[in-house]
This record gives C-alpha cells, structure tokens and sequence, in this order.
C-alpha cells in the first residue's frame, strides 16, 4: 500500500486501526510518521519538539483509537492533529508567541527523515571518536584543552588556574591539537579498515 491512497483505502484503513488491528496501526506509522516529521520540522525549527510531538500524536491515537471519528483523508486529520499540538507545546514552552505565524522562520526543508537520522548518527560517530582520541592525550593536555576550549578560559586565566606559565598553556594546547589531528587520521582500534 502506498501513501497516495484513495478515499476508501483511507477509510478501510483508518477503521481497521480504531478496531484494534496492529497491523493498521503499523502501517499508519510507516506511510505517514516521515511526512509528519517533514512537515512538523518546516513548522518548528526543533527536532526534539517534533520528535516528541509526533510521538505523543501516535501514542495518544493508540490509546484512543475507539473513540477516535471516521476520515477519508488520514494525512489531512494527522497533519491537523500534529500541527495543534506542536503550535500548543511550543507555546506553552515559550519557543512560539502565541500570535506568531510558525511558518515565518522556516525555510521548506526536504531532507528525508532517514538523511536525518544518517546525520546524528555521523555527527555522534564523529563525537565519538575525537573524545576517545582526547581520552588518549597527557592529562596536562586534556586539562588544557579542558580549560581553553570547553570551558572557554582564555589562555592567561587557563595558566593562573593551572599554575603554570602562559607559555606553557600555549605550548599544551599547541601539541595536543597537532597530537590529535594525527590521531584523526588513523583509524580506530575497534574500527574495520
């Protein structure tokens, strides 16, 4: 079954999912959770909004299915239902004035839900490896590099908190940053070549 559903595979669909079918169910999530996401990411500007929206729509429809009215059109009810409650939270949480217009600060964004999903889990593959090649460093080094670039220290204050020469903080900072971009180059141990 494809999204592109007619009138009454929407209806047989939608009416086999509020009389309990898992598999209805399943197939609501698949044909349209991606779409939504789309469409909630292009309202509000933040993933885990949309993410915890969007779940929070499919877990309130699963509880609530019996109760829930007929439609001939689910992408038209989930994208109203969806939009409601991302417009309700992100006011509420103070992300959206409530006599803003959501669509003003977004751009259409088309990127598939799984190119997004590729990009996290690169960028926290990528996170991944420069904190073990941190882990690898002197500890003078990682406390440095501590001082400076995660806490924002400039260099004078980093020498004073470590009680050592500014020289000596530039020098660090110096060979551990050239330590580990040697050590981006090579793969990891527990990596395959």
């Amino acid at each position: 079954m494809n999204a592109r559903l007619s009138p009454s595979e929407h209806i047989a669909l939608w009416n086999s999912f509020r009389q309990g079918d898992p598999v209805a169910f399943a197939q609501l999530y698949d044909l349209f959770a991606a779409d939504l996401y789309r469409y909630g990411y292009n309202l509000i500007r933040n993933k885990q909004l949309v993410e915890d929206c969007l779940h929070e729509l499919f877990l309130h429809l699963h509880e609530n299915k019996a109760r829930l009215g007929g439609t001939d059109n689910i992408r038209f009810y989930l994208y109203r239902a969806l939009r409601r409650r991302l417009v309700d939270t992100a006011t509420r949480s103070g992300k959206l004035n409530s006599n803003e217009y959501v669509f003003d600060n977004a751009g259409l964004w088309i990127d598939s839900y799984e190119q997004v999903l590729i990009e996290e889990q690169v960028a926290e593959q990528q996170k991944l490896v420069v904190l073990y090649h941190l882990n690898q460093l002197p500890r003078r080094q990682k406390e440095v590099l501590y001082l400076v670039y995660m806490n924002e220290l400039t260099y004078q204050q980093t020498a004073e908190v470590m009680d050592v020469t500014i020289k000596t903080v530039y020098n660090s900072v110096n060979v551990a940053l050239q330590t580990l971009r040697a050590y981006l180059c090579e793969p990891l141990p527990f990596q395959k070549s």
